[in-house]
């Protein structure tokens, strides 16, 4: 039993020195152009397709005071448009600008290049593994 505690022990302080190390690393990718929060609302909308505030705020799970701010964030970077539905004129949807859209690819392409390399110690079996083990976790 000691020994199983210990090795929790060494997971949670890798696990918290890993966190840390990707955030870090992930802000500088992302740089001023935009956060974490504002990507994932745009990866959102990269459908193509509009969306609703309250839709998303359901999908990012966060509230629908936030996803107002980050729309104001974001119409004002040009990232996205806020216009009246042609059906209802009720609902306000949301859609990516080409800027929006360019920005995002280029921060994923860049988000996607470091975790190639961060992975690369590591062979495809053992990432799936990796994969298994923390869905397995996070049930």
């Amino acid at each position: 039993m000691e020994e199983r505690k210990e090795i929790i022990h060494q997971f949670e302080e890798n696990f918290h020195l890993l966190i840390k190390k990707f955030k870090k690393d992930i802000g500088e990718i992302f740089g001023k152009e935009m956060t974490i929060h504002e990507f994932l609302f745009l990866k959102q909308l990269s459908d193509g397709k509009p969306q609703t505030g309250s839709a998303l705020s359901k999908k990012m799970k966060v509230s629908a005071s936030y996803i107002t701010s980050l729309v104001d964030i974001l119409i004002k970077k040009g990232y996205i448009n806020r216009n009246r539905s042609f059906k209802d004129r009720r609902i306000v949807e949301l859609t990516i600008t080409e800027s929006g859209a360019e920005v995002l690819n280029k921060i994923d392409n860049k988000k996607i290049e470091y975790m190639s390399r961060k992975l690369a110690v590591i062979s495809d079996l053992e990432l799936e593994i990796l994969n298994l083990l923390l869905n397995k976790i996070k049930r």
